[in-house]
């Protein structure tokens, strides 16, 4: 890839000045009805611009380069849209939204907004981040939740994962909306209880806009305990047949296409990637190589000028084969020879999410979306031992081998479906009050066939190092659990109502409102009150805010079954969280933004293992849940966000935080520890600076300088940034070696120990985390197409973070690393 690189820059000494367009529609935020009549200039240009027609559209030509749009229309908030790249000879498409001024400004001086709060729907704990943001944030692998894991209040597992941790909460409390779709996950390998991955499906280049929320949502968004990520995608060019996008990074290689429909009535656009690790394999020496590709697509049609329909949608899959080591053995054994198994896992996934919505603005005041939706999850996991015997001489060399059989000792086939109608109405009939109501009904198709091996467990329960007649003997028997949802039969149903009121000429605006959830198959019903206030003391630069709340969430579905299919789980209650957040936002200057929320989360009805709960008692095996479990999590969050302006931007981010989970087994009651997602710190540092015109100021220095320019990725448009972060070392339970602890029958090796958790839960932390990222953006464009170059090194300074200790059977322990030094590289071809 780097051979390829150094051809392409080698044709950057052709570089002419080009042109490119700026399209696109304004609307209004509520409604999305067209506003005629709004003033769009650029800010770094002078006197180019244009006005919105009466479709809301308009179109310019400009020089390339990257530019902030400022838009402006009487009785409407001013924004300024920041990160709009124009390349050459193609066509950057916005849609900005406006809200209607509340405030009654009076003298009080217009300030724009950069932080496009006309889309966000909660008051607090709420970012927005763009495209862009998204492609240029250093250690990102251009995936949008590793950015968010540098959000305030969000901390994360490791660097293989981007599952995100907010406020305490565990990785299956964050609620994932794609094009008013609600589903599961957005990720490459991911798993029946949270949303994460290691590899994210969706394309920067298709997002139009992320919303974060970390808490103190309202009642439009429930079944799930600490966040919202509300993404959006683009729609495709409206002006031309077609363009493309060709692309290579870490992440795959891939194509995107777009154009438009019946002259413009409508447009498509979609985007293809595979993964090519494979090929690369034997250079980094991988032996569990992942395969996957992705695709993704959004088709908009205009029925009429009052009613839009939309079809979006994403697939996935994934296949890793993962071939273990043989066990290190112990040669102390009386007929000097042992067996060795060596473990094989075998992955094939794949899910898609598709949905069509229908948009319809029935007046002024009143719009509605309905879409109905559908996405599958399928997952079949197959485990094999390969049995080998070994024989040792007298020096403990081993001089034979005889390979015993390959066995199948687990499987599991997944099929996780949900088929849901979803309604969204706004009624708006005066400027001081908003309601909000809706609901939806998911039909749950589920289907899981899980089979074991049989196990035979033997106690040496007081440690003498043999096994006697009152020794236990624990059978458990081969498993094969056939468990299964019918279509039709179970369904999550959920209704909700908001009302937003604004008083005091605008200053206070109050959100209250109400929701109601139903799962039928555990008959669990929560009505869930919300609550939120926001108080500008200085109009739309100072704002305190508030907001309390009630959260329920189902289990994650495996969890309602057992091994016997007794459904001893099947009414397990939802877990419950109270929410309390209250914080500021100011304004300190152009696009600079500063945000200070602390926050209190009570939780309830957490469902533990009875096995755990009874502690003391080994040789209990049970497959029932409890729902007894309690656990508080507060903090502080700061936030100091700066946009790009004057070509500079960056991101501080600041958490403290304390959680304190109730020890829920026997005999220990009253006591605490802290919780598996405990980072008491986190802070995170982004800071990045654009260059213009720096190739042409370089060649103009000397004839070495200029040449330099042409092998180095130095272009006339070019960002650099970095970003370092530093976390608390997440909290483990300590283990202690001990001999003949517990033994498989078949398998007993005399003086050979295991690792026994201790009691103290949680009582240990690895070592603190922190790493530094650098990136390097560069653009070139060219006659009718444009090539734009990323080059990251994640881990500059090659800190070794521990990932988690590995407790091996001879009594070591070795330590298991995070992500070394690795230089991440790849381009794009616009055209």
């Amino acid at each position: 890839m780097l051979r390829v690189l150094l051809y392409l820059l080698l044709f950057t000494s052709l570089l002419q000045a080009q042109q490119g367009i700026i399209n696109g529609r304004i609307e209004d935020a509520k409604t999305g009805e067209s506003l005629i009549g709004a003033n769009i200039i650029v800010n770094e240009l002078e006197n180019v611009g244009a006005a919105s027609d009466e479709n809301g559209r308009f179109s310019f030509n400009v020089p390339v380069g990257s530019y902030s749009v400022k838009v402006s229309l009487i009785g409407y908030q001013t924004i300024v849209k920041v990160d709009v790249i124009v390349k050459s000879g193609s066509e950057t498409n916005l849609t900005i939204k406006l809200s209607e001024t509340a405030l009654e400004m009076g003298e009080v001086k217009v300030t724009a907004d950069y932080f496009d709060q006309a889309i966000i729907e909660n008051t607090l704990s709420t970012v927005v981040l763009g495209a862009e943001e998204v492609r240029r944030s250093p250690g990102s692998m251009q995936d949008f939740q590793r950015i968010l894991q540098a959000m305030p209040g969000v901390s994360f597992s490791d660097d293989q994962t981007n599952e995100l941790l907010v406020r305490g909460g565990s990785p299956n409390e964050n609620l994932t909306v794609f094009d008013n779709m609600e589903i599961h996950s957005t990720n490459h390998y991911p798993n029946s209880f949270n949303s994460g991955g290691p590899i994210n499906m969706i394309n920067v280049d298709l997002i139009e806009d992320i919303q974060f929320s970390t808490g103190g949502f309202i009642s439009k968004y429930g079944d799930k305990l600490s966040s919202v990520m509300n993404l959006t995608s683009r729609e495709g060019t409206r002006n031309r047949m077609w363009s493309g996008n060709f692309n290579l990074s870490m992440a795959g290689a891939g194509l995107i296409g777009e154009g438009q429909i019946d002259d413009g009535r409508g447009s498509w656009i979609i985007s293809g990637r595979k993964s090519y690790i494979d090929l690369i394999a034997g250079s980094f020496g991988l032996t569990a190589i992942p395969h996957y590709y992705d695709f993704q697509f959004k088709v908009a049609y205009d029925l009429s000028e009052k009613h839009k329909l939309s079809l979006s949608g994403i697939y996935g899959n994934d296949a890793i084969d993962i071939t273990g080591e043989p066990e290190i053995t112990n040669l102390e054994l009386a007929n000097k020879s042992d067996t060795v198994d060596v473990e094989n896992v075998d992955v094939k996934q794949d899910q898609y999410a598709a949905g069509i919505t229908l948009k319809s603005i029935w007046s002024k005041n009143f719009f509605s979306l309905v879409t109905l939706s559908k996405n599958n999850y399928n997952e079949d996991i197959f485990v094999t031992y390969d049995f080998t015997e070994r024989f040792y001489d007298g020096n403990g060399e081993v001089f034979n081998t005889e390979k015993l059989s390959k066995r199948k000792v687990y499987s599991r086939k997944v099929d996780n479906g949900e088929t849901a109608l979803k309604t969204d109405f706004v009624f708006s009939p005066a400027k001081w009050y908003e309601m909000s109501f809706g609901g939806a009904l998911k039909f749950i198709q589920y289907t899981a066939k899980i089979e074991s091996d049989a196990d035979t467990v033997r106690y040496d329960i007081n440690d003498d190092g043999a096994f006697g007649i009152n020794d236990p003997v624990i059978i458990l028997d081969p498993m094969s659990v056939d468990y299964k949802f019918d279509f039709f039969e179970e369904n999550k149903n959920y209704f909700y109502l908001n009302n937003k009121f604004s008083f005091f000429e605008g200053r206070l605006i109050v959100n209250a409102g109400l929701r109601y959830d139903h799962f039928t198959y555990s008959e669990m019903r929560h009505l869930s009150p919300r609550f939120s206030a926001s108080w500008y003391l200085i109009p739309l630069v100072t704002k305190l805010n508030f907001s309390y709340g009630e959260y329920y969430q189902t289990q994650a579905l495996p969890d309602y079954g057992d091994r016997y299919q007794s459904e001893i789980n099947r009414y397990l209650a939802n877990t419950h969280s109270r929410h309390f957040v209250a914080g500021i936002d100011h304004i300190l200057g152009e696009g600079l933004k500063l945000t200070l929320e602390t926050y209190y989360k009570n939780y309830s009805q957490i469902p533990y293992s009875e096995t755990f709960i009874h502690y003391y008692d080994r040789t209990l095996r049970s497959e029932k849940k409890l729902s007894v479990g309690e656990k508080e999590a507060w903090g502080i969050d700061f936030l100091l966000q700066q946009k790009l302006v004057d070509d500079i931007y960056g991101t501080l981010s600041f958490s403290r935080m304390w959680t304190k989970a109730e020890d829920p087994r026997s005999g220990y009651e009253g006591k605490s520890f802290v919780s598996d997602f405990d980072f008491p710190y986190v802070l995170n540092l982004i800071v990045g600076k654009r260059f213009t015109d720096l190739r042409s100021k370089l060649n103009k220095m000397n004839p070495v300088i200029k040449y330099m320019t042409m092998v180095l990725p130095f272009s006339d448009d070019m960002e650099i940034s970095l970003r370092w972060r530093y976390a608390s070392g997440k909290p483990y339970t300590p283990r202690e070696f001990r001999t003949n602890e517990q033994h498989r029958e078949g398998h007993i090796q005399w003086g050979k120990g295991s690792w026994v958790a201790t009691d103290a839960i949680n009582s240990a932390r690895y070592p603190d985390y922190h790493r530094l990222d650098v990136a390097l953006n560069s653009r070139y464009n060219f006659d009718n197409w444009s090539l734009v170059l990323f080059l990251s090194v994640q881990n500059l300074y090659n800190r070794e973070n521990i990932a988690y200790y590995q407790y091996n059977s001879d009594g070591t322990r070795e330590n298991v690393y995070q992500f070394s030094l690795l230089p991440v590289g790849g381009f794009e071809i616009e055209f």
